[in-house]
């Protein structure tokens, strides 16, 4: 049997505007390889479902923490005698943890504790173990018998694989690049354990900061693979015609790479603008980047990300490091000409910052510029980007007609707001949910065991309201994440709970006439599957209705 100090833990990490990245680093001490390993802890966090050199399951608890169980998957699988692992994972902020410094073990578990308790395994699953009440106070490995020492310590693949299904947060639930291959051999600085600097991995989270500018834009949304097929099309990849996953991984990374820079207006480009807010997005704060956006963006755009609640999609996708998982030198090397001196590989150089982030256009080690790309005229840029947005000749004027204008995600037309007739200015409409001149309308998204609500609240009256909420009764548990609102919930008996939200942060006032999109997540206390998207009606148990606090 393994002795209780055979594997040690440390956790460190980073913290940031409403998340976290963790590490955790496990050492085995002992004269035997662990060929397998599980490491279990309680917490008030809610932790992305694409950890790395581990896979996730979770169990929600009765004290409103979340038992999380990391099981080594893959390159972190093995811990051989006398050696050690990193996994990690990102994080959305349960409770304030502040937004920058280090993290720590107290910060990530539900306790002081970070002494991990090392137990044998036993017949009883994670799941029946996590459903105890009596839970215990620290982490735990769960640790299979060690074998003896092989020549093998080797860390193998280092491809990720996902698939497991968890609540989605305000990061949401996000396929990582290297679910479509990797390219590891390509390029420098394409591993997970190279991603540093705040610099993050490329996944579908991109897409939505894509989608998001294409819709500012009038356009429709396009999925990864017409984004994969218009970068063959434009001969902006290494090989003529798509094979495997190719149009998958492609799409995702100039999805990725259009969202960095597409945002920026013509007359404002400059090439170390991307240097200046990649860097802030990664090691500063969420409202410089915001600032940033409006100085230097299309007029209306970063109004339009407040708007939509998509300032987080936005940021995360510009921490993206575009090296990772080797796709920009293995697929997206691009061979089209770019005004005779550079090509359409040396243009993507744009976004690769050196070492210490300062600059733009650095080649794949960090250390010096990607030399050609400098030659290139800022309007040819500029366009280029535009063009990965637009899906049209990249060489061409592109997005030259925004109206700087902020419609809803998914809007097409509307009716312009009831606004109240200036000879009567107490007259408003009502609205028939809440029988007040706060208008609201529920929509969302399920997912397995859960849904996201979205609720846009109108204020139809011709003054400002202040400090508004609702409450209502339903029959589903506030998961812990939400934006726009502070959600306080009761529990009522017979699986019911009642739910207050009020206005917070940039949703705490509503001036007259606008609106504002907020939501949370939530746990469905019944089975939703066989439902489209979340309403009213399922949101709201049987007999209750949105009152106004």
């Amino acid at each position: 049997m393994a002795s209780a100090n055979s594997l040690q833990t440390s956790i460190t990490g980073d913290r940031w505007w409403g998340g976290f990245t963790a590490q955790i680093t496990l050492t085995n001490t002992s004269t035997q390889d662990l060929e397998s390993w599980s490491y279990s802890f309680d917490s008030p966090h809610l932790i992305n479902t694409a950890p790395w050199g581990a896979e996730i399951s979770a169990v929600l608890l009765d004290n409103g923490l979340t038992r999380y169980t990391l099981t080594g998957e893959d390159w972190g699988e093995k811990i051989p005698a006398g050696e050690s692992v990193t996994i990690g994972f990102n994080g959305s902020q349960g409770t304030d943890l502040g937004n920058e410094g280090e993290l720590s073990a107290a910060m990530l578990f539900a306790s002081d504790s970070t002494d991990a308790v090392m137990s044998q395994p036993s017949a009883e699953s994670n799941e029946e173990s996590a459903e105890r009440t009596d839970i215990s106070t620290g982490p735990a490995v769960e640790m299979p018998p060690m074998t003896s020492p092989t020549a093998d310590h080797g860390m193998g693949d280092h491809g990720m694989h996902h698939g497991h299904s968890m609540p989605s947060t305000s990061n949401g639930e996000f396929i990582d690049i290297n679910t479509w291959g990797s390219f590891h051999d390509s390029n420098h600085n394409s591993e997970h354990n190279e991603l540093i600097g705040g610099r993050t991995a490329i996944t579908t989270e991109a897409l939505l900061a894509y989608n998001a500018l294409r819709d500012f834009a009038g356009l429709a949304p396009a999925d990864i693979e017409t984004v994969g097929s218009w970068a063959f099309e434009n001969g902006l990849t290494n090989n003529s015609q798509p094979g495997g996953n190719d149009l998958q991984g492609v799409g995702l990374w100039f999805a990725m790479q259009g969202a960095k820079v597409g945002w920026i207006s013509d007359a404002s480009y400059d090439p170390q603008i991307l240097a200046d807010i990649q860097r802030t997005a990664r090691l500063g704060s969420s409202g410089d980047v915001m600032q940033m956006i409006e100085q230097f963006g299309h007029e209306g755009f970063a109004n339009y990300l407040t708007t939509n609640q998509l300032e987080d999609s936005f940021i995360n996708t510009l921490k993206m490091e575009p090296h990772y998982g080797g796709w920009m030198h293995g697929r997206t090397h691009g061979f089209r000409d770019i005004e005779g001196v550079a090509i359409a590989h040396d243009i993507h150089h744009l976004t690769v910052l050196g070492w210490d982030q300062n600059e733009p256009f650095m080649n794949d080690t960090f250390d010096w510029p990607q030399w050609p790309a400098l030659d290139v005229s800022d309007n040819t840029v500029i366009n280029y980007y535009q063009g990965i947005v637009a899906l049209e000749d990249p060489l061409s004027e592109n997005l030259e007609n925004l109206s700087g204008t902020t419609p809803l995600i998914g809007s097409t037309t509307s009716e312009p707001p009831l606004n109240p007739s200036p000879s009567d200015p107490g007259t408003v409409q009502s609205d028939p949910l809440t029988g007040a001149p706060l208008e609201i309308q529920v929509s969302g998204d399920l997912w397995d065991g859960g849904f996201t609500a979205s609720l846009n609240v109108t204020n139809q009256s011709n003054q400002s309201i202040d400090d508004w909420g609702v409450s209502f009764i339903s029959t589903h548990q506030f998961y812990g994440e939400s934006w726009g609102v502070d959600v306080s919930t009761q529990e009522l008996g017979d699986g019911l709970y009642r739910y207050e939200l009020t206005g917070a942060d940039w949703a705490q006032s509503l001036a007259a006439g606008q609106a504002m999109t907020v939501g949370f997540n939530a746990l469905s206390g019944e089975d939703l599957s066989g439902d489209a998207s979340l309403t009213s009606e399922l949101l709201m148990a049987s007999g209750s209705e949105l009152m106004l606090l």
